[in-house]
């Protein structure tokens, strides 16, 4: 896909109420226990077609189109059949509302809808707050997953291969260090080719202290500290931009990025994915999360992502 000359195609709303989707629009969303994920019910009197994930299966979701009663069970790896979700042409934009879905369904949904050569915008809602641990540990600051399942990869994006062997290792990182140290034992990257990525400016300004701080022993042991980048931690483009530069960085090098962080990161690799299929690799764990690891609603924001890709804007 080509690519736009480094655009942030970006609406905030301070509340979540002030956001008032496009008429005539797709929108596909799915609730989890957290409150944040619960703002679309305001909008049942416009002309919005809704597409709500039931079910959020590793290899399968399960969604109501419109009005019907009966879900619909996709396969998340089969391209050809998630663009059914978009048969409708007459709808002008894709909102993909990422808050309540996991990176394993969202990421194939956009990759579909994009692919589809539509205009797409994705929504999140930032939490309030996070769940601080009743008990912290080194690296365990927050009370955000409950284990991790394992490192495998996200459906609809491919691994680079065993034989890869000079690779850059760009993990985002969060709050939680424990994920670090296990997918840096996972992938055995080389201490000088760890370059993380931590969100500054934070959803709050103390928040990259968190992440430093909970990150401490594996930035330390690996002496990846020294080779930090940063990149605001609710905007995916100045993440994808961030992975530009450390692409012509290491021109010869394949990049394998790992998600661990902020929603918005993930959403930038993502892209970043798209947009470099053949050297990007994202290596992601698959965290089981806590139902109470956020309380309340912050700002929403729309990013405009298609807006990155020259042949989707016609839309």
């Amino acid at each position: 896909m080509a690519l736009r000359n480094r655009s942030v195609a970006t609406e905030t709303f301070q509340r979540v109420r002030d956001f008032v989707p496009d008429p005539r629009s797709i929108y596909v969303y799915g609730q989890s226990v957290e409150a944040r994920s619960h703002h679309t019910t305001a909008w049942n009197s416009r002309d919005l077609t809704f597409i709500t994930v039931t079910d959020q299966g590793p290899n399968e979701i399960k969604v109501l189109l419109g009005t019907s009663a009966d879900p619909l069970a996709l396969p998340l790896r089969s391209e050809r059949q998630l663009r059914n979700l978009w048969r409708d042409n007459t709808r002008q934009t894709i909102y993909l509302d990422i808050t309540g879905l996991d990176h394993h369904v969202w990421a194939p949904v956009l990759k579909s809808a994009l692919s589809a050569n539509r205009r797409v915008a994705v929504v999140y809602v930032e939490p309030e707050d996070y769940t601080l641990s009743p008990n912290p540990t080194e690296g365990g600051i927050f009370d955000l997953s409950e284990r991790i399942t394992g490192i495998r990869p996200i459906p609809g994006f491919a691994s680079l291969g065993e034989e890869e062997e000079d690779f850059c290792f760009v993990p985002l990182l969060g709050f939680e260090g424990p994920r670090l140290a296990f997918v840096v034992e996972q992938v055995q990257p080389t201490g000088g080719k760890i370059i993380p990525i931590i969100g500054v400016p934070g959803f709050r300004p103390e928040y990259p202290f968190y992440t430093y701080l909970g990150n401490r022993l594996p930035l330390s042991e690996t002496l990846a500290w020294r080779n930090v980048r940063y990149a605001a931690a609710n905007c995916p483009f100045s993440l994808f931009y961030a992975l530009e530069d450390i692409a012509a960085r290491h021109p010869m090098s394949a990049l394998k990025i790992a998600p661990i962080g902020t929603k918005p990161h993930a959403l930038g690799a993502v892209l970043f994915c798209l947009a470099r299929p053949r050297a990007v690799e994202l290596v992601y764990d698959h965290p089981v999360r806590k139902a109470s690891r956020t309380s309340g609603t912050s700002r929403l924001l729309v990013y405009h992502v298609s807006s990155l890709f020259i042949d989707t804007t016609r839309a």
